[in-house]
């Protein structure tokens, strides 16, 4: 109970420096070009939602990048726990499989959208391509790399009790390799939402991502950085979901460590 009132009281302190860090820079702007304070942030942001006429382009945006995301990252996963398991449990599959894997891995985010872009052409469906291809290398990783190092002495008293190969995979690897498949799903939520907003704001001009770079071209900077902050929440919003389902899968892992 205290570590947890001790971190609100962090969280609000350091809250607290930001914003008047944030204050003080704005007001000597003399120095930064359209940088918008707080106050001025704040009413955008208001007006985001009380404004009819921008709510109505923010309501299509959301939805546009929310199905993106959704989309992106659901296909992402049941593409790389799969792929993930096989180059955990199999020689040759990770053999065939591991370069590939890794040198796709390695490949900026944005080097995926003009090449997307030119198969799907310039919609969501693009951004939901580029999700898919940021986020599932992240899961196929340490999904890979949970199973790859899951306790040869849980195999054994396995084996040694006749198990089969699927008892093996669904009662011994995936459950070992559980909190390893979390940190995979985390990181490729965020990987897709990263790529979801680089695609809108490079090509799809949809989305947040897309009124993100038009209020920031048209030197709206209070109303970019009011949608930032939406941004942030549902990116906050997201992960917290899977930190949620993190801890109701593996709690068996938090009474270990005591």
């Amino acid at each position: 109970m205290r570590s947890g009132i001790t971190r609100y009281i962090t969280l609000f302190g350091t809250g607290v420096v930001f914003i008047t860090a944030w204050w003080a820079l704005a007001e000597s702007k003399h120095n930064f070009a359209q940088f918008a304070g707080p106050g001025q942030v704040a009413v955008a942001l208001g007006s985001l939602f009380t404004n009819s006429a921008i709510s109505a382009s923010l309501v299509p945006a959301l939805k546009d990048t929310m199905v993106s995301i959704f989309f992106g990252f659901f296909l992402a996963v049941i593409v790389g726990i799969p792929i993930g398991v096989l180059m955990g449990r199999y020689i040759v599959a990770d053999l065939v499989l591991d370069p590939w894997v890794n040198a796709w891995y390695s490949v900026p985010a944005i080097a995926f959208v003009p090449l997307v872009m030119n198969w799907t052409g310039l919609n969501y469906g693009g951004s939901i391509v580029i999700a898919f291809l940021i986020a599932v290398f992240s899961i196929i990783l340490n999904v890979y790399s949970g199973v790859k190092n899951c306790s040869t002495t849980l195999l054994d008293t396995a084996a040694s009790y006749r198990a089969s190969e699927f008892q093996l995979l669904s009662k011994v690897m995936l459950p070992a390799s559980l909190p390893q498949i979390m940190i995979g799903l985390r990181l490729g939520l965020s990987r897709a939402i990263e790529g979801v907003v680089i695609s809108e704001m490079l090509y799809a001009a949809v989305g947040l991502g897309g009124m993100i770079d038009y209020s920031a071209d048209h030197l709206q900077s209070a109303t970019s950085d009011a949608l930032i902050i939406i941004l942030a929440i549902i990116s906050l919003v997201l992960t917290g979901c899977l930190r949620i389902l993190d801890r109701k899968m593996i709690g068996w892992k938090e009474l270990d460590a005591r």
